[in-house]
Parts: C-alpha cells; sequence; structure tokens
C-alpha cells in the first residue's frame, strides 16, 4: 500500500514538472490596426502549447503609449477577443500591447488616429474654446456676431483653452461659430455698448498687453484695442470736464452762502 502511495506521488510530481516546463507561446492580434481617438480597443491574445494546440488561461497584458506616459495593466482570458477602453487622454500615433504568460511574452502595435477637435462654450459675452481631441488644435474658426464675422486660429495643446470677448454696441445679436466641423449658435445674446467696434478681442492679450506688455495681438486685436482705449480716453476725458464743472458749480454756491456773492 505504502510502495503504491509512493509511486502515485512520485507521478504527479513528474506530471507536475511537465505541465510548469511546458513552453508556451502567445499571439497577440488586433480587431484593425488603426483604432479612432475614444474607440474601444478590440484584441486578441492567443495562448498556444508547444504543439500549437490553443489553451485556456488568464494572459496580463500591458498597453502603453509611445512615450511610456499612460499604462494600462489588464488580465483577460486567453483565445477571445475583448474590449479596452482606453480612458481619456489618448494620445494619437502608436501604442503597445504587450502579453505575458508564465515565460512567454509578446509584443503587438496599433495606432490611435490623430482627431483635431473643440469644444465652444459661451458665458455672457465669452467665447470659450476647449480642445477636446488629441493633437494639437490650429483650426480656423468663424466667429460672426450679427452680421460681422472675425477669424481666429488658436493654438491650443490637448486640454487647453482660451477664452475671447465678444464686442460690439449695446444690444442682443445672434452668435455663430464654427470650425467647419463642430458649431455653436445662439441667439439674442446681450453685448455691452463699445461704441461701433464689432469684434472678437483675446483676453490673455488685452491684459497682457499696453502697459504691461506682453504678446503682441494680431491686427484685428490691434484695432479693437486701440479703439477701446481711445473711446476710453475720451469717457475719461468728459468725465473729468463733468465732475470739474460740478465742483466749480459747488464752489461758487458755497461762495454765496458765506460771502453773500
Amino acid at each position: 500500500m505504502l510502495k503504491k502511495s509512493v509511486i502515485i506521488l512520485i507521478s504527479i510530481i513528474l506530471l507536475a514538472s511537465l505541465v510548469l516546463a511546458q513552453d508556451y507561446k502567445l499571439e497577440i492580434s488586433t480587431a484593425q490596426e488603426i483604432f479612432k481617438a475614444g474607440e474601444n480597443i478590440t484584441l486578441k491574445v492567443s495562448l498556444l502549447d508547444s504543439d500549437n494546440k490553443p489553451v485556456r488561461g488568464d494572459v496580463n497584458i500591458l498597453i502603453e503609449d509611445a512615450e511610456r506616459t499612460k499604462r494600462i495593466e489588464k488580465i483577460i482570458p486567453s483565445n477571445e477577443f475583448v474590449e479596452i477602453d482606453l480612458g481619456e487622454g489618448t494620445t494619437h500615433g502608436y501604442w503597445h500591447v504587450t502579453a505575458f504568460y508564465n515565460e512567454a511574452e509578446a509584443t503587438s502595435l496599433f495606432t490611435i488616429e490623430a482627431e483635431e477637435s473643440a469644444k465652444f462654450e459661451l458665458e455672457g459675452d465669452k467665447l470659450i474654446i476647449v480642445n477636446i481631441g488629441n493633437t494639437k488644435y490650429v483650426k480656423t474658426v468663424q466667429i460672426a456676431i450679427g452680421e460681422t464675422t472675425s477669424i481666429k486660429t488658436p493654438k491650443l495643446n490637448v486640454g487647453e483653452s482660451i477664452s475671447y470677448r465678444l464686442v460690439a454696441p449695446e444690444g442682443t445679436y445672434n452668435i455663430k461659430v464654427t470650425d467647419g466641423k463642430t458649431s455653436l449658435e445662439r441667439g439674442n445674446v446681450k453685448l455691452m455698448g463699445t461704441g461701433k467696434a464689432v469684434g472678437v478681442l483675446d483676453e490673455s492679450i488685452s491684459q497682457r498687453s499696453g502697459i504691461t506688455g506682453g504678446i503682441s495681438p494680431d491686427e484685428e486685436d490691434e484695432q479693437l484695442l486701440n479703439y477701446l482705449r481711445n473711446n476710453s480716453f475720451i469717457y475719461i476725458f468728459i468725465l473729468v470736464i463733468f465732475g470739474a464743472m460740478i465742483l466749480l458749480a459747488v464752489e461758487r454756491r458755497f461762495r454765496r452762502k458765506v460771502f453773500g456773492k
């Protein structure tokens, strides 16, 4: 009886040794070579034994972008296609996927398509453009205030935004914004008075130019800034004259009360 048990134990050990010593092969395949931004990645990891027969098992995979700044680790079943969400911030270009099972390892590539895309938001008289794509946004944006159209070409890195102030005489206007792909339309938008100037002013430029220095505005911004500055000087001058007249009138009334003249 003891001898039989020893034989069984030895057989189990030998069988386990054979299983552990088994050579495996991994092969990675994707449903397509190029995926769109935001699209789930569909891939399969084939696990084969030394006789090229499929083996069922859990395979570890690591997905990384080209610069190795984003890492996604998963455990997936072998020999079947699975969908994987890369989440937000998926940069365009090559991505690496590596599969691991025991001592076996395999690597493959797939590509994320570049998408130049932006989101437009309107808050009062402020237009905000946000780069929601996965590459630099440099599209030409047309901004219509009533019948007047201005053109801007913002240069935004992924996730960056810029705001523009809509300038027009006081009143309500229909606002239209488009880059040829994304559009925004708003009716009855109230804008404050600025004389006769109509256009779009980069708020960051208006804040950094002039007294504080900074980036030079483009021609349209320069014209609007000059117009607003000139009108500001005129308004201030009028206020000063008006204030002086009030002070002079008060002084004369005071003199009459004190000196009876």
